[in-house]
């Protein structure tokens, strides 16, 4: 029997005690399905060499790392949202609804536009950059790629990668001060 069908024959005779579990680790049964339906679809294209002696723990294997997966995307995007109203804090209070109104948080015309322009001026000064320097930053800031992961990618040290990475946000800053 072909793996992927091995799989996921397991996946729908096992599915709720797949599910029991994922809710324990996200903590919520939406999150939990919408981490399930990821693995339904991974397992239904695997395409593996050799054999599976353990199909069910290797379903449980690809589910927590499917769960490892999406904390880590989490976390890399809290830190850039983080990174953004550090670096631009009157436009992180604007946005966040903290004046206690019950207002519509979401930003006006205005924000939208000048937003833009300060998306596309921080897109201009990265291509001032030298081309590694740029492929390190979007790798790690925008990919969300650890450090080390970028490293292993283009296969430098750390210690490069955390030269560069300092370079570039050297830059940006100073083009957030020129331009305050």
């Amino acid at each position: 029997m072909p793996e992927n069908r091995l799989l996921t024959e397991t996946y729908f005779a096992k599915r709720d005690v797949l599910l029991r579990f994922l809710t324990r680790l996200c903590g919520d049964e939406a999150s939990a399905e919408d981490v399930l339906q990821d693995l339904y679809i991974k397992a239904s294209g695997a395409r593996i060499d050799g054999e599976i002696q353990e199909p069910l723990a290797f379903l449980f294997r690809m589910a927590n790392n499917l769960y490892l997966n999406r904390l880590r995307a989490a976390s890399s995007h809290r830190a850039r949202d983080t990174a953004w109203h550090d670096l631009n804090p009157q436009t992180a209070l604007e946005g966040s609804g903290i004046d206690g109104t019950g207002a519509d948080a979401s930003p006006d015309a205005e924000a939208v536009v000048a937003a833009r322009q300060e998306l596309r001026a921080v897109m201009k000064a990265l291509e001032a950059l030298p081309p590694r320097t740029q492929d390190i930053f979007r790798l790690h800031k925008i990919d969300g790629l650890s450090q080390t992961e970028v490293a292993r990618r283009l296969d430098i040290s750390i210690s490069s990668v955390e030269k560069h990475l300092s370079g570039a946000l050297k830059h940006l800053l100073a083009l957030n001060r020129s331009r305050h």
